[in-house]
């Protein structure tokens, strides 16, 4: 077929026709990487421009265009455009589009237009069901485009997308969910000769009706669910008697259609189901709920008791009915293999008891009519569950004494700690009966990981064994020098050594140097440093004003404790000194002394003073200070002889008293 370079006519593997545009661009150049994909738009019933953005919304009828770009060695032989639900539901499938590609047609590009229908449905849960669900889920889905080449070579591309068909939904709020389930231990809807569904369902349309059915035989007809009279979720009780005991897991369903009659995506309903409880004659008297493995056993006459192969003409057990309380349970057939050949007994599995004072009841039928029936008492308990309720709110600190505590409780209500006993690492701690609950105290000799173990008996004998890991750590101390006094605009270096109760230094200990401004109540952190091997610290600062110091180490987790060190009161001094005072003067006339302080402070008064002979010593007169840091004042000596002077600056909140090196000056 001739078909030109600007528009080539593609075959086309859907139910529609689809011409493939191909726009004229640069050659594309061989390489390994393959063919190009580009999304170009989307547009659906939900409107819009045709604009790809992730996440957008489409409904109903979607329109996708996409471009393909391709060299000579990556030819294209068929492209597929398709939507796949999510998985959040069943019923998931797929909507597409596939185009068959000839040779040429994609070289160097080709556009084209799919068209999916969001809302496609299809029958589900088998014909007799008359489900009709969507292919597609609403929510959270993805174009996908899928080009593929002889080489083989495949090459994709992807974007996100919202599906909106107003679909209804429906969740069961009494199944946790698959993740719940395990290989051991199945959970999720359970049923013995009944079972209790609880659907909640919504849809943008209402809901009409919301149905339940199986895939299986087994199961009963799809039932629906009687309508709430005011919310949201609808309820149904099933009779399961006659199902065969099992998890189905892929077998039940449940729909909501809304007032359109449309199917939103069916919901798994996994269900177990268990026509039996575990029971033994040989089971202990007091058991718990978990209790399941059972062998029941039987005992004939010796003239019955024939060794193999002799009892298959005698008596040997055909069926054994298990009854709680009276009430029959399940009916264990028996063939060749467990009975004609082994009348000793056979393995029942029953499922939980409900807790309290039963009788389980063993009637066994043999080949020719014979009851023989055996009735055993048990009570089913809970454990005696501890809660701590001191001992693991911390981490205990080497060398003190630690509580334990804890109360107790049962989950049936009856049962009690009728004695218990607290250990540690094996050591008993303490001991006690009802009604007294645990707690003991424990010296914390040691740091590192220790094993804490409650053991409590219950008045059934019944035990239960708790343990829990408690982890001490080691004190610290935390030891603050450094200089008393300091003068201004000096450095003062402060120095903290940490230590580890009993356990050395705390190398790499985080150690926050804090200071309290005189006159003030709060301590601000100057710095943080981190000791070195030796457990030391050390800050320097400029001094400014009085205040206090103190070292505060931080905690380390799993390690030791915080500490802080006792305060440490730091003066400051102004600085303060004569300018080349005048060592000789006249009796009577007046000598000017100048003196230079810093830092200055308005109002600040200098006082020039003079010792007396008793060695106390007087002010003679004043300055005040200037806010060059200078202060002038003239000094008259009264008689001559030799004076010894200073100038002296009065203490304040900020700065403690600071006096001049003392001069003398000989007056004649």
């Amino acid at each position: 077929m001739d078909i030109s370079r600007s528009v080539r006519s593609l075959a086309v593997v859907a139910s529609a026709a689809v011409l493939c545009a191909v726009t004229p661009v640069s050659a594309a150049v061989a390489d390994d990487t393959g063919a190009v994909i580009t999304i170009d738009g989307i547009s659906s019933d939900a409107g819009g421009d045709g604009t790809v953005s992730a996440g957008q919304t489409i409904t109903g009828t979607t329109d996708v265009t996409f471009t393909v770009q391709a060299d000579p060695g990556d030819e294209p032989t068929e492209a597929v455009v398709s939507i796949t639900g999510s998985g959040e539901y069943q019923g998931t499938g797929t909507v597409k589009q596939t185009f068959t590609l000839n040779p040429g047609d994609c070289l160097p590009s080709c556009t084209l237009h799919a068209t999916l229908d969001t809302a496609a449905t299809q029958q589900f849960g088998g014909t007799a069901n008359g489900v009709e669900a969507p292919l597609v889920n609403d929510g959270a889905n993805t174009v996908h485009v899928e080009v593929d080449s002889p080489r083989p070579r495949t090459v994709t591309a992807d974007t996100a997308v919202t599906v909106d068909n107003g679909r209804p939904t429906v969740t069961l709020p009494d199944l946790p969910g698959e993740d719940a389930w395990t290989t051991y231990k199945p959970v999720g809807l359970t049923a013995d000769d009944a079972l209790s569904l609880r659907a909640t369902a919504t849809g943008d349309k209402g809901v009409s009706r919301v149905r339940y059915f199986s895939s299986s035989r087994a199961w009963p007809a799809p039932v629906d669910l009687t309508a709430p009279e005011d919310g949201s979720t609808w309820t149904t009780t099933l009779d399961t008697s006659a199902v065969p005991a099992g998890l189905y897991a892929g077998d039940l369903f449940v729909v909501a259609y809304d007032k359109d009659g449309r199917a939103g995506s069916p919901v798994r309903a996994l269900t177990l189901v268990d026509h039996g409880f575990t029971v033994t004659p040989k089971l202990g008297t007091v058991i718990r709920p978990d209790k399941t493995p059972v062998s029941v056993q039987y005992a004939y006459p010796s003239a019955l008791n024939k060794p193999f192969p002799h009892n298959f003409n005698y008596a040997y057990p055909v069926s054994t009915t298990v009854s709680v309380d009276g009430k029959a349970q399940a009916t264990t057939p028996v063939d060749a293999y467990t009975y004609e050949g082994n009348t000793a007994g056979f393995i029942a599995d029953v499922g939980p008891l409900p807790y309290g004072t039963h009788t389980l009841t063993f009637d066994t039928v043999d080949n020719r009519g014979a009851h023989g029936r055996v009735d055993l008492p048990v009570r089913v308990v809970s454990e005696v569950a501890p809660t701590w309720t001191d001992g693991f709110q911390d981490f205990p600190v080497a060398g003190s004494s630690w509580k334990l505590a804890a109360t107790t409780s049962a989950a049936d209500g009856v049962s009690r700690a009728e004695h218990w006993t607290l250990d540690v690492d094996g050591t008993a701690v303490a001991t006690g009966s009802y009604p007294t609950q645990p707690a003991g105290t424990w010296k914390a000799t040691t740091t590192g990981v220790h094993d804490v173990t409650l053991t409590i008996v219950s008045q059934y004998g019944d035990t239960t064994v708790r343990s829990l890991p408690l982890r001490v750590v080691a004190a610290t101390t935390t030891q603050l020098t450094g200089p008393a006094t300091s003068t201004y605009g000096g450095k003062a270096t402060f120095t903290a050594t940490v230590a580890q109760t009993g356990a050395g230094p705390a190398a790499g200990a985080k150690v926050a140097f804090q200071y309290k401004r005189a006159g003030t109540t709060t301590w601000k952190t100057q710095a943080t440093v981190t000791a070195d091997s030796t457990g030391k610290a050390s800050y320097t600062a400029t001094a400014k004003y009085n205040g206090a110091w103190r070292a505060v180490t931080a905690a380390r987790n799993l390690t030791w404790t915080s500490s802080t060190s006792k305060t440490l009161a730091s003066h400051v001094k102004a600085v303060l000194k004569i300018s080349k005072p005048a060592v000789k003067a006249v009796h009577g006339k007046p000598v000017s002394y100048t003196a230079l302080s810093s830092p200055y402070v308005k109002g600040t008064a200098l006082r020039f003073q003079a010792r007396q002979k008793n060695g106390t010593w007087v002010t003679l007169t004043s300055a005040t200070l200037a806010t060059g840091g200078s202060a002038t004042a003239k000094i008259t000596f009264s008689h001559t002889g030799t004076w010894t002077l200073r100038v002296y600056r009065p203490g304040t909140t900020d700065l403690t008293d600071t006096y001049s090196s003392s001069w003398t000056v000989k007056v004649g």
